[in-house]
């Protein structure tokens, strides 16, 4: 393995020890100490300010019917139900108008195959069916996410207005079962015992002033499982262009920004909106998102050593042909399409005026499960993505 691969690869497995990374969690608190140090070691005067966010305190998460049971996840923030759950009559639905028969039972929402990352605000998508539910009176949601692991997929969602009533996240894999007994309208009980409360989650700013000019980059840190792929990658080369950056552009500050809050619909970036430089002195902002290079698998979920090609660019159109030089050799990412709404942190930052942006955004086999794991990345495909970044910002300043 090259030197840079082999860093990487340390960062890799030093971010998948801090464990999960759910925002307000020990993991999440831990990595951002480390990513902190860091900046500290490459030059940079760092600030961390602690923000609140939801957090559970999780007791017992089951779905019981007709003598089986099986333990959920539970989709926060949400309301509890106490120990001893809400029982009522399940009913399967697949869409928004079959949402409208579930009054007075437990919804079970089994969604088309497919990869899945947000919950939605509630018009359009998962969200919306969520939503029908509720006004009709469900007294329950228990989604099953079908994708192409098998496991619950936990969905970013708004941090307000919580959730009314109890939702929880069933793997596919163990799905068929009560999905037999919802289509049988089989009775059901939905325990989501814990606290829902706030805690402090943490945003990590490393600055350099030496100039008028600004060079901007920024990643999220927390996720709701370990993250391995969907944040650990992008934090390697992060870590990786903070120190390149410093000597490499002497004469331009540098802003760097590492978040908490992602699930919650990016909540820490948009805090952290508060301190970063005017856009109209920024040359350039590189932000780095979920599963910039994680391991493919095939049909059977044998580990690949090519890169998940499920993956994509968003640039502002003054940085298409930065963007087409820059990673030229990696298929899915050299042509840039618009930014989309909501669609990671990049529309926070053009939202606000920032006017030269990219960013990768992926959704790997084992986005936002259990699984997402240190056996889901490899250092060796991460540093094309690194290169390709440096690539990126060089043509990027030479053109601002």
């Amino acid at each position: 393995m090259d030197p840079v691969s082999a860093r990487i690869q340390a960062d890799l497995e030093r971010h998948a020890s801090f464990g999960t990374k759910r925002s307000a969690s020990p993991g999440d608190l831990a990595t951002a100490a480390w990513v902190a140090e860091r900046l500290r070691t490459a030059g940079y005067k760092v600030n961390v300010t602690n923000f609140e966010a939801p957090f559970l305190v999780e007791r017992s998460t089951r779905l019981v019917s007709a003598g089986m049971g099986v333990d959920l996840y539970p989709q926060t923030p949400c309301t509890t139900t106490g120990p001893r759950g809400v029982t009522a009559r399940l009913a399967l639905i697949r869409t928004q108008a079959d949402a409208a028969n579930t009054g007075g039972k437990i919804a079970l929402l089994v969604l088309a195959p497919g990869r899945y990352a947000a919950l939605g605000r509630g018009n359009a998508g998962i969200g919306a069916i969520v939503k029908a539910a509720v006004t009709a009176g469900a007294v329950g949601v228990v989604i099953v996410t079908t994708g192409p692991s098998g496991e619950a997929v936990l969905l970013n969602v708004p941090e307000e207005p919580v959730l009314p009533l109890p939702v929880a996240i069933l793997a596919p894999k163990l799905s068929k079962p009560f999905q037999e007994a919802a289509a049988a309208g089989a009775e059901a009980t939905l325990i989501l015992d814990g606290q829902m409360t706030r805690r402090n989650s943490q945003n990590v700013i490393g600055r350099i002033e030496r100039g008028n000019r600004w060079i901007a980059i920024s990643t999220p840190r927390s996720g709701w499982f370990q993250c391995v792929g969907e944040r650990g990658t992008g934090t390697s080369v992060f870590l990786e262009l903070a120190a390149w950056v410093v000597d490499r552009f002497p004469n331009h500050s540098i802003h760097l920004m590492n978040t908490g809050g992602h699930e919650y619909y990016f909540t820490g970036s948009h805090k952290a909106m508060e301190v970063a430089p005017p856009p109209q002195a920024t040359a350039v902002w590189a932000h780095i998102g979920a599963s910039v290079a994680v391991r493919d698998a095939d049909e059977t979920g044998r580990m690949l050593d090519t890169a998940d090609p499920q993956r994509s660019m968003m640039a502002t159109p003054n940085l298409n042909a930065a963007v087409a030089e820059g990673f030229r050799g990696i298929p899915e990412l050299e042509h840039a399409a618009p930014v989309r709404a909501e669609a990671g942190e990049l529309s926070a930052f053009t939202d606000r005026g920032y006017a030269r942006c990219f960013a990768v955004i992926g959704i790997h086999r084992w986005f936002h499960t259990i699984e997402d794991t240190i056996e889901r990345v490899d250092g060796r495909i991460v540093t094309p993505v690194l290169e390709a970044h440096k690539r990126t910002i060089e043509r990027a300043i030479a053109e601002a």
